[in-house]
């Protein structure tokens, strides 16, 4: 290509962002695409579906590039993240009008799914001063009993991101007083965290309970950063997976104890899929803790993976605890 002659269509290089692979259709995926997703379940789907290139990362990759095609709108994301990833848009093409316009190389084309107060309302914030980067990360403190008061660093795009997760906090307390004994006699505990977010859970058990080592789990690139650097500041013995179909099969068998705080939409389908990894990286005597508002809607999914489900009742929550190889329900 001569200098300063524009690619035609077919040969751009284009980054699509905040897409979907129900948003996506054959024109957008003309010519040289990559699509950058926050969630490698996403870039799956998009895999699946369409054949296309994705990328799962917590920021959006350098290019170069001629288009950047970036979707969003308060139904698809919080405001805090879609100002996050306009940020980092504006970083990758100084000097574009990131309002539609056709300006500078790369051209920038925001897809915004919502009111045109919204949209115009998110471009105020960074139009006059592009080059500004606000930090969105939070601090906020945390603790169980016979535990540190530890500090954890969230991400927009993270579970609970600025808030404490009181359902987590009430099955980290469960499971730290569970294990308080295997620890008294000296016993080692592998631990794996399923969703596990910025690291909540896992990270306080550990805190609390000595000889723990863990391995967390998240499907979200945010979650897994957080999770990176909260493991690290605590010094924690944690390796952080990012990943929608839990461990990997060398893992299968290997753990002492499985937590998850799945989420409860469609139907609990996504819980039947914790649950399933939990019966695969349990020891048989391993214990699985899930953690709900109501049992009534979680207890029979769990049920259908281990015959014996016990809850305890915490802070408002009940904390669902079963053991892989109980063959018959017990009191608890």
């Amino acid at each position: 290509m001569e200098p300063g002659q524009m690619p035609d269509a077919a040969s751009k290089r284009t980054l699509l962002v905040g897409y979907r692979a129900q948003d996506l259709n054959a024109e957008l995926l003309r010519g040289e695409v990559l699509c950058h997703t926050l969630d490698i379940y996403h870039s799956h789907a998009i895999e699946k579906t369409w054949g296309a290139k994705t990328v799962c990362s917590a920021h959006l990759p350098e290019g170069p590039w001629d288009v950047i095609k970036y979707r969003t709108g308060p139904a698809l994301m919080s405001g805090e993240l879609s100002l996050d990833l306009l940020q980092e848009v504006a970083g990758l093409s100084p000097g574009a009008k990131l309002w539609g316009g056709r300006g500078r190389s790369p051209e920038v084309e925001l897809d915004f799914v919502g009111k045109e107060r919204d949209r115009n309302a998110l471009l105020e914030k960074i139009k006059d001063k592009p080059e500004r980067k606000r930090d969105f990360s939070a601090k906020w403190f945390a603790s169980v009993p016979g535990g540190p008061k530890i500090e954890f660093t969230s991400f927009p795009g993270c579970f609970c991101h600025r808030r404490l997760d009181e359902g987590g906090l009430a099955l980290a307390e469960v499971v730290a007083k569970d294990l308080a004994a295997r620890a008294a006699a000296g016993g080692r505990t592998r631990l794996l965290d399923m969703g596990c977010g910025c690291g909540l859970v896992g990270l306080l058990v550990a805190s609390a309970v000595k000889g723990v080592s863990l391995v967390m789990v998240d499907s979200h690139s945010r979650a897994v950063e957080a999770a990176e650097v909260n493991a690290k500041a605590f010094g924690a013995d944690a390796e952080v997976i990012l990943s929608d179909d839990g461990t990997p099969p060398e893992m299968d068998g290997s753990f002492d104890v499985f937590v998850g705080n799945p989420p409860y939409y469609s139907d609990y389908r996504i819980a039947d899929v914790f649950l399933a990894t939990a019966v695969r990286a349990l020891k048989t005597g391993g214990t699985c803790y899930t953690v709900v508002k109501n049992d009534a809607g979680l207890k029979p999914v769990q049920e259908r993976h281990f015959p014996s489900v016990c809850v305890v009742h915490r802070r408002g929550y009940c904390v669902l605890r079963s053991v892989r190889g109980e063959g018959r329900a017990r009191q608890c």
